[in-house]
């Protein structure tokens, strides 16, 4: 999958916040799965973050040391293939995306987690133990994942009803799928000089402007209410959305 933003722009950490970047010099599925399951979390409503896998990092500036380490091509498959069970230990499922690119003439694998939609999340302290592991909810502290405990788990766990359905971001709208016809009869019932504006400025501007998206600048998403206000035949469901 391609990823949403320029990988020089996370290797310098530019653009997006330096704590939604984890730099990570070999696969080590237990700690990665961590930060994993924090980012899902997104506890402070950051947008989920990314993990490059073989990519160390100077431990006076956090910034990565070139040439990347990178990872051996030929174990590339393998850690796919092992991340698609550990996905399945995380409660409720969650799948964070992939992407294989190339650095400084070697392999480094992107993991990019964003926002889930049924969080709170939690992972086993340990994905790869063969017998079972105790899980932990995990949320995002500067540039470390720990284990929510106390009152933040309680608030964590109180995210999945804090942001109304309608107000929530959701994957499956695109642009496309906004009628233009429906979209200028409510500007112009509602009095918006946007509807002067619909036929000359890109469209995404406009929802833009009427506060229709969410989430960070490399994976904006429409709300629910652009689909149920502005969709002729897209069905919203109940379970979809970013919370």
């Amino acid at each position: 999958m391609a990823l949403a933003i320029n990988i020089d722009d996370l290797l310098n950490k530019q653009k997006i916040e330096s704590n939604r970047i984890e730099f990570k010099k070999g696969w080590n599925p237990a700690s990665i799965y961590h930060s994993v399951c924090a980012f899902a979390n997104d506890f402070d409503d950051l947008g989920g973050g990314y993990i490059l896998v073989g990519v160390d990092s100077d431990d006076d500036t956090g910034m990565a040391i070139r040439p990347v380490e990178g990872v051996p091509v030929e174990k590339i498959d393998g850690i796919l293939q092992e991340m698609v069970s550990y996905n399945n230990k995380m409660s409720p499922y969650y799948m964070p995306r992939t992407s294989v690119e190339e650095v400084d003439g070697k392999q480094v694998l992107v993991i990019w987690c964003p926002a889930g939609i049924n969080r709170p999340y939690s992972v086993p302290e340990n994905v790869t133990a063969k017998n079972g592991s105790k899980e932990y909810f995990y949320i995002r502290s500067g540039t470390s994942s720990i284990i929510a405990k106390g009152e933040v788990l309680d608030e964590l766990r109180e995210l999945a009803s804090r942001v109304p359905f309608d107000e929530r971001g959701n994957p499956d709208i695109k642009v496309e799928d906004i009628s233009t016809l429906l979209l200028r009869e409510y500007l112009v019932k509602v009095g918006s000089k946007l509807a002067n504006e619909l036929y000359e400025r890109p469209l995404s501007e406009i929802l833009e402007q009427m506060d229709l998206y969410v989430g960070p600048s490399e994976n904006r998403m429409l709300r629910n209410v652009a689909a149920m206000m502005f969709c002729e035949r897209t069905q919203v469901s109940s379970s979809s959305g970013h919370k």
